[in-house]
């Protein structure tokens, strides 16, 4: 396909230069009322920086392919990550941004929220380390580098995988994860480069619909929601959205068989989950 069959022509580049500008400046205005109405602004727009691509990572490729794969295919937001814990005394458990300042008074910006690194990702990999991250997919500039569907209940796998067959007669490419209960599914559709939100939201509604259809007199009751969970970032003293379980996590992995990706011809875990999530095909913005 060449330059002008794909959309790269003068009037193209000059419309999509006039919808950043326009872009930046909303950005720019409710960045403003945030400050008026909270008295705390997020930090500046940060871009997201793909490391080069691996190519194909396999169970045998180095550390250093496996951790660059993986920020691509899960690329979120960078100013701000989460951290499941439990607290076995009280018997509570749930999602926390992490923080500097965990005991500060204020909004999420007052505490001044850590980046999501390399290494924070490399320990959530680890199977001797405890940490399990959370994603944010929602970017400032209201785009996503992924959807992802949740199913949870006795059938969130039924279900998935109606919606997997609905976004495949979609043309939509879809993998499924066992989240880490066990109990759920994640279905989720990579792109190759970052789309609006609301685009990526009307396609994963549209695949739900569809797979109703499929499913006939049967309802989706294990269908939750979709990740980004909004079209736009939350007017809110945070603005950072809902957050996803990240998967591959070390422990759940090795220890629960939990996180991972499946086949649907059996249900059974990926024998290689590298080669699968480097192999798997993405959607194009266009």
């Amino acid at each position: 396909m060449d330059a002008t069959a794909a959309g790269d022509t003068p009037a193209a580049r000059a419309r999509a230069d006039r919808q950043l500008a326009a872009l930046r400046q909303e950005n720019q205005r409710l960045r403003n009322i945030l400050k008026i109405a909270h008295g705390a602004e997020p930090p500046p727009e940060q871009p997201v920086l793909l490391p080069p691509d691996p190519g194909v990572v396999t169970d045998a490729s180095p550390p250093e392919a496996k951790l660059a794969l993986y920020l691509r295919r899960f690329a979120a937001r960078q100013d701000v990550y989460a951290h499941y814990w439990e607290n076995r005394q009280k018997q509570t458990k749930g999602w926390s941004p992490v923080v500097r300042h965990r005991f500060r008074k204020g909004t999420l910006w007052d505490k001044q929220p850590l980046p999501l690194t390399a290494d924070v990702v490399r320990a959530h990999l680890d199977r001797k380390d405890d940490l399990f991250i959370g994603l944010y997919p929602l970017m400032p500039d209201a785009t996503t580098w992924w959807l992802a569907a949740d199913f949870d209940g006795p059938a969130a796998m039924l279900d998935a995988h109606a919606y997997a067959k609905a976004a495949s007669s979609l043309g939509v490419p879809v993998a499924l994860e066992i989240s880490q209960s066990g109990r759920g599914v994640h279905a989720w559709t990579f792109f190759t480069a970052p789309v609006p939100a609301a685009d990526a939201r009307a396609m994963g509604t549209e695949c739900i619909h569809r797979a109703m259809a499929l499913r006939g007199s049967m309802p989706l009751s294990s269908y939750d929601r979709l990740f980004p969970n909004q079209d736009t970032a939350p007017a809110s003293a945070s603005g950072v959205g809902n957050l996803i379980a990240a998967p591959l996590n070390g422990k759940r992995r090795y220890e629960r068989r939990t996180t991972v990706f499946i086949d649907m011809a059996d249900w059974e875990p990926w024998p290689d989950q590298w080669e699968y999530l480097s192999t798997l095909d993405s959607l194009t913005p266009r």
